[in-house]
């Protein structure tokens, strides 16, 4: 028994010493998004379509509109996709397009076969799309004074082909606080090892490089459509960039609690590990040793395997510091990270349980076989 606690402290310790080496390293080469960043105001900058779906999204899609509408960028439009809704969103977008007459709205009343309804609504904005470069957003999404023009203007300088970038969250109680600490950093450590990412909040892409690889018609029947778009980018070897916001430069209030968000992730998490029972079983195993098994070890077991979590959780302070200086959280946050841990593979295997008992996935009531999303 004491040669296995060994084993997992020692597992752990490396683990902690490796991905906070490599965390502060790769950190430094992260460029941050500030609200009071000026902006290249004689530059040439290209022209940019914004496209939004919308399901259901009567009360923030006013506010997400006027914002982009109100940007200082010389060759804006904006495409609303209103993908079946139900509420009023249809109404709210008919007087927003009687005032702005750069504000495009599509309206689909049916899914065809083998697609999302998020991908498919995403598929038929671009259609429309006029602009040299494409933004991806939600909307839900809230875009500060000039973020469009900072933002491309560093695409441009960077020679980029992509730049996406994490939104700023609005934040409720402390136990959802500390839950989304330990999720950016997973995220985070996950986009740091693949150097793939795409984030659903503010993914742009040059126009000309979507329809090289292929653009949603590729990823139509996949739910991490966000992050499949900048795997794509990166396979087809063109250059992405990844960037972090300070307050309020890019905002989205993602969940209301910590409940809905752990029930927000029923249709993603299964998918994130291609749909493999032996890669969830990895998962929950790997992260029980290396995320929770450090704070029981500390007080439990030999000399040696003390000595080593203490290194471990040392570490993982360290990288929850670092943290705080990018995200508004508090370092503390590290003493709730093996409850945040639980609690994402508790929602991990809610998904993958679901996933399989009902031989697919549900979003916004339509409900998308196993069959068809592995194709």
């Amino acid at each position: 028994m004491n040669v296995l606690i060994l084993a997992f402290a020692l597992i752990s310790a490396l683990y902690w010493l490796s991905i906070s080496v490599l965390w502060f390293r790769y950190m430094k080469t992260l460029p941050v998004f500030r609200v009071t960043d000026c902006s290249n105001d004689e530059a040439i900058y290209p022209s940019v379509s914004v496209i939004i779906p919308a399901c259901n999204e009567e009360e923030s899609i006013d506010q997400a509109v006027r914002q982009l509408i109100s940007q200082d960028y010389p060759h804006l439009e904006v495409i609303v996709v209103n993908d079946r809704s139900t509420d009023n969103t249809g109404a709210v977008l008919e007087k927003l397009k009687g005032q702005y007459p750069q504000l495009k709205v599509i309206t689909i009343y049916d899914l065809p076969p083998n697609w999302l309804g998020k991908n498919h609504a995403m598929y038929q904005g671009v259609k429309e799309a006029e602009g040299e470069w494409l933004l991806f957003t939600d909307a839900d999404v809230m875009f500060s004074p000039r973020s469009i023009k900072k933002t491309v203007g560093y695409a441009l300088e960077h020679m980029l082909d992509h730049l996406t970038i994490a939104p700023d969250l609005y934040y409720g109680g402390v136990f959802y606080r500390a839950f989304l600490a330990y999720f950016v950093f997973a995220v985070t450590a996950t986009v740091m090892f693949t150097k793939k990412v795409g984030v659903g909040a503010f993914n742009l892409v040059k126009k000309s490089v979507y329809n090289e690889i292929g653009g949603y018609e590729v990823i139509a029947l996949q739910p991490l459509d966000d992050m499949s778009l900048g795997t794509l980018v990166v396979n087809k070897g063109y250059k992405q960039g990844f960037g972090l916001p300070s307050k309020g430069f890019i905002t989205v209030k993602w969940y209301a609690n910590l409940f809905t968000a752990l029930k927000g992730f029923e249709k993603n998490l299964f998918a994130s590990l291609n749909y493999r029972v032996l890669a969830v079983i990895g998962l929950c195993l790997f992260s029980l040793v290396t995320n929770v098994y450090p704070f029981a070890g500390l007080f439990f077991g030999p000399v040696w395997a003390r000595a080593l979590c203490s290194i471990s959780l040392l570490s993982m302070f360290a990288v929850y510091n670092q943290l705080s200086k990018f995200i508004d959280i508090s370092r503390s946050y590290v003493l709730f990270h093996p409850i945040s841990a639980l609690l994402y593979l508790g929602a991990v295997i809610n998904s993958t349980v679901k996933a399989l008992s009902r031989g697919g996935i549900e979003w916004r009531g339509t409900v998308y076989s196993l069959k068809e999303l592995k194709k």
